[in-house]
């Protein structure tokens, strides 16, 4: 390796990353590097990452804040390379050594369309008060949806709006909303403390990057319950999913009173898995649950086992859709292959339902 700053050789990193259309950088000790390119995790180098390298690498990136990397064996952060482009980090340690993955967040926030994903969405935008989950596996577009809904609503309304988030990701800037970004770590201590301190600094919209405890939900729950809009994610597979989550993180005692504010406030579950399509994009597969007097029976009831039925039901009335209906729409659309829609299925059996009832499917399939 070469004298040069540790700063120019990341930089040199990130440039072939982008320069080779990627959106994560793995680093890793005693290894080369290596990008995630279209979904696939390829070479980027055949050079390692020598362990001295790597030190210098974290102490460079974790700056004041390298003994509380050394303590906690993790760090979250973000990156700024050439000016405008920015990426979040993670840096952790594992048996035999350290490893970095960078996330690179694109500077341009694009719209609903742009990304692919259902125009029902646009509802999102006109919501006064409630909460919205979107949810997803890491690196599903969760953090890029909601970014797109709030520049949605930054660019329509006169709201004011503040974002807690651990790292601040998508940058905004304001138009006909006021938005102020508060980073964890940086600008507060937690997203417990941001939530409540934000409900006296008067806005119209929290935005919480994710709902990681007890602490965070219960301050979200009340924030939602005194008549604020709040969006934020969840690591969740499907709606159902995600309900329970979110009430399982409540005392016993207390999940019948969470289940009542839940049943009237809240107003979307968007659940979000991405696919490489026919075309070498990213498509995303969309389970949505938006709001309805039969929904807030189901959860007011408990019978969350019968919340994808209430979607299916509600799929004209309400543009709700289930995992396998977007799966099956998405293929009819030739977006992505039939075979992609299995393996991404909530139920293959009940996909090939769909499939074998469909008499535009089997016309097409000739």
């Amino acid at each position: 390796m070469s004298t040069q700053p540790i700063n120019k050789h990341l930089d040199q990193w990130i440039e072939k990353m982008i320069l080779a259309r990627g959106s994560d950088l793995y680093i890793k000790t005693d290894s080369p590097l290596r990008a995630r390119i279209n979904g696939q995790i390829k070479l980027l180098s055949k050079g390692k990452v020598t362990e001295a390298t790597m030190q210098e690498l974290i102490k460079f990136l974790t700056d004041n804040q390298y003994k509380e990397f050394v303590r906690n064996k993790e760090f979250d952060g973000a990156y700024r390379f050439n000016g405008n482009t920015r990426l979040r980090y993670n840096i952790y340690e594992h048996v035999g050594g350290y490893g970095i993955v960078m996330r690179l967040i694109p500077s341009e926030i694009k719209t609903i369309e742009m990304l692919n994903l259902p125009t029902a969405l646009h509802k999102l935008s006109e919501l006064r008060r409630g909460l919205v989950l979107v949810t997803g596996t890491t690196g599903s577009g969760k953090t890029t949806t909601l970014a797109t809904i709030i520049e949605e609503i930054n660019q329509k309304y006169n709201r004011h709006i503040i974002t807690i988030e651990d790292p601040v990701e998508y940058l905004f800037h304001d138009k006909n909303s006021v938005i102020e970004q508060r980073e964890l770590g940086t600008n507060t201590y937690s997203f417990e403390r941001a939530i409540r301190a934000s409900m006296r600094e008067d806005p119209d919209i929290i935005m919480v990057g994710e709902v990681r405890d007890a602490a965070t939900a219960d301050a979200i729950i009340q924030a939602v319950n005194t008549g604020h809009l709040v969006f934020t994610t969840m690591h969740t597979l499907s709606v159902r999913e995600t309900i329970e989550r979110l009430v399982g993180l409540f005392p016993s005692d207390e999940q019948n009173r969470v289940r009542l504010i839940l049943a009237s406030t809240l107003e979307a579950v968007i659940s979000q898995r991405l696919i490489e399509g026919t075309e070498g994009n990213m498509i995303p597969a969309v389970e949505m649950m938006f709001k309805s007097p039969l929904t807030q029976e189901l959860i007011r009831s408990q019978k969350d086992n019968e919340i994808l039925d209430a979607i299916e039901k509600n799929r004209i009335s309400y543009d709700s859709i289930s995992f396998n209906r977007s799966l099956y729409e998405l293929t009819l659309a030739g977006k992505i292959t039939e075979s992609q829609a299995y393996e991404y299925a909530s139920s293959p059996a009940d996909l090939k339902v769909l499939f074998t009832l469909s008499e535009e499917y089997n016309e097409r399939e000739g």
